[in-house]
């Protein structure tokens, strides 16, 4: 396969030796297309999308290989979605979709070759006329089925077809405009790589649609007509360093919503570890688009976009009321294909949440790891249906799946606060590899837009055994919401616990349980709401009891 293509043999071999140069993890599509595929410097990697089609190529010729032979001693060889690190691991997990082979394409399966067996229905032991003859009913039966299936089919196209003429909410565009660099020619390469890492990792949030440029709307964008916002941006370069000022602009009110201004280092990682904590507050679940869209849709009861704004409201303050909501909201259909593995990923990890949940934990993580494996067939590339399936796997310790999940997720969306800090947590529970690189990275995209992730951030550096960590993480006024109280009062008992001050961490604990929302005999059902794994639940408790808090 890869003999008839060189330019896919080339581009693999590239990319493993840039995985054992340990480059890999900072390639952008960018990178690649000039150092792999041959384009030139000023080539406009807006319009020439050649990366990104040859890596799609290439993936699937992998995929199409190992289906069609068995893997090696030392496993497969193949790339995660949306990332250009060469990984190598069971054909179970590296293909985890491929059927298993048949044993006569498996050689580490012994046969006798010298004296085959004839096999039944094979050219030397032809089918006797007797058993053709039952096979006409069994060919007639299975004609009528896929007649079944199809007229199945077809009703729910036309059933989704009509359903597209309902008016519903679509999710926003976001528009990133060329960056401005004056006259500055030195300017021109710094501002391509920025222009290249926002536009492909603001797309991972799912929030808004990214597109870089203006352009008239299509048929189907005038149909809906989407809310467009503009991410405009000026690099103004200096002697030592450059300073790159953003703002995003809502265009059909005619006002800035979110400004920034950012000191960019020369240094290509240096400088995307600039903008990382910037990219939450842009297109995340709590960040500035996600909360003014917030207000456009708060009324609406449709599925799909608006219902992924009210699970991101309740994750951030709970109650009955927004339970409801959601709940019914996750039974509407979805017309936007690109945010179904996302609903369907935020259901199952919803299903886990709701006080439901804490009757019988068993059918609700079966409901929820049903919904997150559907993502995943829906959407692989999805960051929320991978964090679906790697959070749950935590939560029943299947750790092989919760390791490979957690490498999906970090290679679908490696900026996002929430999945880091969560899963730099419950890493430890599986001796997860990177689970040390996991925090960095969380510590560094952390914003004062994800207050929450403070707790996680600071159980995740006690479970590494890295209480030094915690001086980097930010501080947090007390919030409004009693939920959010109580999870402040709980990250202040852990981090005073993490400093030997036990009266404090005592007292921050008392102040935890009075503002609980879910009253119970037992500290484990109070952390409930807050942790879904037993296991950090566990570590919490015992961890408060270690620095000397009484806990019952």
């Amino acid at each position: 396969m890869f003999q008839r293509s060189p330019v896919l043999s080339g581009l693999l071999r590239y990319l493993i030796d840039e995985t054992i140069a340990g480059r890999a993890t900072t390639l952008k599509s960018f990178i690649v297309a000039v150092d792999a595929l041959g384009r030139k410097e000023d080539f406009d990697s807006a319009s020439d999308s050649s990366a990104r089609v040859q890596m799609g190529r290439l993936r699937k010729t992998l995929e199409s290989y190992y289906a069609q032979h068995a893997a090696s001693a030392a496993g497969c060889i193949y790339l995660l979605p949306r990332s250009y690190v060469v990984h190598l691991d069971r054909r179970e997990l590296a293909y985890p979709m491929l059927p298993p082979l048949q044993k006569s394409q498996d050689p580490s399966v012994a046969e006798d070759t010298a004296h085959p067996s004839p096999q039944a229905g094979s050219a030397q032991t032809p089918i006797p006329i007797y058993r053709r003859s039952f096979l006409v009913p069994f060919l007639f039966l299975f004609a009528l089925i896929l007649l079944v299936i199809f007229l199945v089919v077809a009703v729910a196209y036309f059933t989704q077809t009509q359903a597209a003429a309902v008016s519903v909410y679509r999710s926003p565009i976001l528009e990133i405009i060329p960056i401005d660099t004056g006259k500055d020619p030195q300017a021109g390469q710094s501002s391509r790589r920025i222009a290249s890492f926002l536009a492909d990792d603001l797309n991972r949030f799912k929030t808004s649609r990214v597109r870089i440029g203006t352009r008239p709307a299509s048929a189907a964008e005038r149909n809906d007509s989407p809310h467009v916002y503009r991410l405009y941006s000026r690099l103004v370069t200096d002697e030592d360093d450059a300073t790159l000022y953003l703002n995003i602009d809502d265009v059909q009110a005619d006002i800035m919503i979110w400004s920034r201004i950012l000191v960019m280092p020369p240094e290509p990682e240096k400088m995307r570890a600039a903008l990382i904590p910037i990219l939450g507050e842009i297109n995340g679940g709590q960040g500035v688009i996600a909360s003014y869209e917030a207000v456009q849709t708060g009324n609406r009861d449709d599925g799909g976009y608006p219902c992924l704004l009210k699970y991101f409201e309740f994750s951030r303050y709970h109650g009955d009321q927004l339970e409801d909501k959601v709940a019914a909201c996750l039974e509407k259909p979805v017309l936007e294909t690109h945010i179904r593995g996302t609903i369907l990923g935020v259901r199952a990890l919803f299903e886990m949440e709701r006080k439901s949940a804490t009757a019988d934990i068993d059918a609700a993580y079966t409901r929820g790891i049903e919904f997150a494996r559907t993502a995943v067939i829906v959407d692989p590339n999805d960051s929320w249906a991978n964090f679906a399936v790697a959070n749950l796997s935590y939560l029943k310790q299947d750790c092989p799946t919760a390791r490979l999940y957690t490498l999906r997720t970090m290679t679908t969306n490696p900026n996002s606060p929430p999945f880091l800090a969560i899963l730099a947590g419950l890493a430890p529970i599986c001796d997860y590899p990177y689970a040390e690189e996991l925090l960095d990275q969380a510590i560094q995209a952390q914003s004062p837009y994800f207050a929450r992730t403070r707790l996680q951030l600071v159980l995740a550096a006690l479970s590494q055994n890295r209480p030094e960590k915690i001086d980097e993480i930010y501080g947090a006024e007390l919030p409004l919401s009693r939920y959010n109280r109580s999870n402040f009062y709980l990250t202040e008992a852990m981090i005073a616990a993490s400093k030997g001050q036990r009266t404090n961490a005592a007292h921050y604990w008392d102040l935890f349980e009075t503002n609980a929302p879910r009253q119970s005999k037992t500290a484990d059902d109070r952390l409930r709401d807050v942790i879904i794994v037993p296991a950090a639940r566990q570590q919490m408790i015992q961890y408060l009891r270690d620095a000397g808090v009484t806990i019952s």
